[in-house]
């Protein structure tokens, strides 16, 4: 599944004054920042947000699917990506899932997607896991060489 249709799926954002593109990239920069302030300071280069509204996309967000990123065990972890368009521009954010606990350990936001911004987020990842999980991809070239290349266990699934 793409990371707008989980986050969709999820049922949170029924206000449709920010697009939900945009309330998935405010809540990609705020964990890469750790920072409301500087989320909603980055997002206002795209669309007018207060810092109060990034708040209550994240609460509302971590209610739902928390955000756990502490090393442990993990079986299975989901990886995908979606393309965000913010200002005309391609936004591509990256989240990783696990799944046995239906935990969000880790979502970035990159200017490209390929296999080497891939392997990049993988290998970010597994800095949140005590083991070496198998991964659930799906069939895009950049999704698959990245694991291969890195002697990572991975089966396809075709999200929809």
């Amino acid at each position: 599944m793409k990371v707008k249709e989980i986050v969709k799926g999820l049922g949170i954002f029924e206000r449709n004054k920010v697009s939900l593109e945009m309330k998935i990239l405010g809540i990609a920069i705020y964990i890469q920042t750790s920072s409301v302030r500087r989320t909603a300071k980055i997002l206002s280069e795209f669309h007018p947000v207060s810092k109060s509204a990034v708040h209550k996309w994240i609460k509302k967000f971590e209610e739902e699917l928390p955000i756990v990123m502490e090393r442990k065990p993990r079986k299975v972890i989901a990886i995908d990506e979606t393309i965000v368009k913010a200002n005309g521009q391609n936004y591509y954010v990256y989240a990783a899932i696990d799944v046995e606990r239906n935990e969000l350990i880790l979502m970035r936001v990159y200017p490209s997607r390929n296999y080497l911004t891939t392997k990049l987020f993988i290998s970010e990842a597994l800095k949140y896991c005590e083991n070496k999980p198998k991964f659930v991809i799906d069939k895009a070239p950049w999704l698959i060489k990245a694991p291969e290349s890195l002697g990572l266990e991975y089966e396809h699934e075709t999200f929809r």
